[in-house]
């Protein structure tokens, strides 16, 4: 059975005829688009499937419809690029009532509402099994300035927004049986509680870096760019591939969310690096900055208050390693993947 990568990998090349104003077709989170003007146009689109990507037994309909437009306009601000628009096209099976169908698009508008995107169109359908969301989002950037995966080059900084591994804790306290509650539901002095609420949020209510990624764009200051969708590892090795090098994380700097260095081992028994290098759904950015730039990405993110970390470099070749202990091992992905 084929995997996610080599279904993408086809399609790639089938899709490789350019056109004209097509700047960056398949292979990057959006397509690149040159219009008559100052601005390219990013396109990009997210499928989100009743439980592969979503239960409804784990989130209400508004968190369902919230999420898989977050997703999508994650993809805008990994290119450096500011998200305009969305088109949602949904496939509805009988058994979802017609109030939890109007707290989906509730999610969808209230979250488009606060991202300053307009909803413009889509399509609806009937489902025979499970619900189905399928986002668009169209956005910009400054002609010629989207930041891709392609740019990274040997001797530039490795920075990654946030903290890292709570979505995939969060995802596993889900499986075990916590549900998402109310913050006035966990008392003060429950720290535990507190933690595991904060990794199933992470999970189910994703925060993705809009600001900061149109900013690095403005800015020039990112050399190459993805979102962590899949994985550290793996997002990170889709951004080598592209840019033709390799890199070295340092363990000790990996920025490791409180749920995951306090619970992770704890409850399930696993190393807190390991879910760091594998945790998707984070919808950080992980980007490269040349050294020069690299105090300017810092006073950026005190700016907006955000974390960010710089936890390793560019190397030439093209393997990724991880620095620990003091040896240095090659990693492979190791984050989520489709089986078809």
């Amino acid at each position: 059975m084929a995997n996610e990568l080599e279904i993408i990998a086809a399609i790639r090349r089938r899709a490789a005829k350019q056109t004209e104003r097509l700047s960056l077709g398949i292979g990057d989170d959006a397509a690149i688009i040159e219009q008559n003007g100052a601005k390219d146009l990013l396109a990009c689109c997210d499928v989100s499937v009743e439980n592969v990507h979503f239960r409804k037994l784990w989130m209400p309909p508004r968190l369902i419809g919230r999420k898989a437009l977050a997703v999508t306009l994650s993809d805008i601000a990994a290119m450096g690029g500011t998200a305009r628009f969305a088109l949602v096209s949904i496939a509805i099976p009988a058994s979802l009532l017609a109030a939890d169908i109007d707290e989906v698009f509730a999610g969808i508008f209230d979250y488009a509402d606060a991202c300053d995107v307009a909803v413009i169109g889509g399509d609806t359908s009937s489902s025979p099994q499970g619900l189905f969301i399928d986002t668009i989002a169209l956005g910009e950037c400054r002609r010629g300035k989207a930041i891709t995966r392609a740019g990274a080059r040997p001797g530039d900084l490795l920075f990654v927004t946030g903290t890292l591994g709570a979505a995939e804790l969060g995802w596993r306290f889900l499986e075990r049986g916590e549900r998402l509650q109310g913050d006035e539901s966990v008392p003060s002095d429950k720290a535990v509680d507190k933690l595991i609420q904060s990794a199933i949020r992470k999970h189910l209510i994703p925060q993705p870096q809009l600001e900061f990624g149109k900013r690095l764009g403005e800015g020039e200051l990112a050399t190459a760019m993805i979102d962590v969708s899949d994985g550290l590892s793996t997002d990170l090795h889709h951004l080598l591939e592209e840019s033709q090098c390799g890199a070295v994380i340092d363990a000790k700097l990996a920025p490791v969310a409180d749920s995951v260095s306090t619970l992770a081992f704890k409850e399930f028994h696993i190393e807190p690096l390991i879910i760091v290098l594998r945790s998707g759904e984070e919808y950080e950015l992980l980007f490269t900055v040349k050294p020069e730039n690299r105090e300017k990405v810092f006073a950026l993110a005190s700016e907006l208050n955000i974390q960010v970390t710089a936890i390793g470099e560019i190397t030439e070749g093209n393997e990724l390693k991880l620095a620990r202990d003091g040896k240095v091992e090659i990693i492979q992905p190791s984050g989520y993947e489709h089986k078809m």
